[in-house]
């Protein structure tokens, strides 16, 4: 758990940079380091302002637990309050009504919810014509390091909803594989 504290300090620190540089994280990394995963939408969001930072906390409608308690809201740097408008690198803006597969981290020293690895732990989930559900991540165009520091190129992730389900379940299972 130290591992996701100082990853998340660090993707916290790369907000206030011109550009957000982010660790790779590994489906198995982020089943591992969550404290919840869940099927969920949105249904709403309001802003509130701490110290000169808007943030925006996005109401959730979760309908599938997957690991964890189920959350309620999570929370994201960035927003409009008061005719101000602030947006951060590598924060995704949550829309209202589509579903997601979010994979979130709580904060014991404060209880807000984050999403793990800002748009790495989100995925969007999508019906195809024969009924089967597909989570997507399209590819991250922020820089990301592996956990060396070297630069590498991130690729967009494309699974069955019932493949990925059992993926975060048993971390390292052979099943299906991001596309």
């Amino acid at each position: 758990m130290p591992r996701v504290i100082h990853i998340t300090a660090a993707l916290f620190a790369c907000i206030a940079a011109s550009g957000a540089t982010l660790e790779q994280l590994s489906m198995d990394q982020m089943s591992q380091s969550a404290t919840a995963i869940v099927r969920a939408r949105v249904t709403g969001s309001y802003t509130t302002v701490i110290r000169s930072t808007i943030y925006t906390h996005y109401r959730l409608q979760v309908s599938e637990i997957w690991k964890g308690v189920p959350a309620t809201e999570v929370m994201l740097p960035g927003g409009v309050s008061g005719g101000n408008r602030q947006s951060f690198p590598g924060i995704p803006t949550l829309q209202t009504g589509p579903e997601y597969v979010l994979f979130l981290w709580q904060s014991s020293s404060t209880g807000i919810m984050h999403l793990l690895g800002l748009t790495q732990g989100l995925f969007n989930v999508s019906q195809q014509a024969d009924g089967t559900a597909i989570a997507f991540r399209p590819k991250i165009g922020e820089m990301m390091l592996d956990a060396a520091g070297r630069k590498v190129a991130d690729q967009a992730i494309s699974m069955r909803m019932a493949d990925m389900k059992t993926r975060v379940r048993q971390p390292g299972a052979a099943v299906g594989s991001p596309q």
